[in-house]
């Protein structure tokens, strides 16, 4: 993998080809880290197994559509944000998305509660962390 700085999703001096072999590389990834085959993300995204292989081909000159990532990253529950090759801080992590989009959402969810609401949620989670230490 070519060394970029990819902080921003910006990949400037990148050509086509590095970009889909990132990106292919990323996929190859998520679904190992789900215990998946490539066979087996086709059946769940509903995409043809023939196509998805012939896309997953560094040689290959045929692209994935806009709509068969979002399938893709639907199924392997994460954002779409997250289809996008490594950052530096990931590549230091061992390579692991941030967290999945369900939890991207919750997280979402309750940060946009008021004030008072965070601080009710705030004791509870102090309770919650008393008790388990107990």
């Amino acid at each position: 993998m070519p060394d970029i700085n990819t902080e921003g999703y910006e990949f400037f001096g990148v050509d086509e080809y590095q970009l889909k072999t990132m990106l292919i590389e990323r996929i190859e990834y998520l679904i190992a880290n789900h215990g998946w085959s490539k066979h087996q993300l086709a059946q769940k995204t509903q995409l043809p197994v023939s196509s998805l292989y012939i896309k997953l081909d560094r040689e290959s000159k045929s692209q994935f559509t806009f709509i068969e990532l979002c399938q893709i990253a639907k199924t392997l529950d994460i954002s779409l944000i997250q289809m996008l090759p490594l950052t530096q801080e990931e590549i230091e992590q061992g390579g692991k998305p941030v967290g999945t989009a369900t939890m991207l959402k919750m997280w979402d969810t309750l940060l946009s509660r008021d004030q008072a609401q965070l601080e009710v949620l705030f004791e509870i989670d102090q309770i919650l962390h008393a008790r388990k230490e107990s």
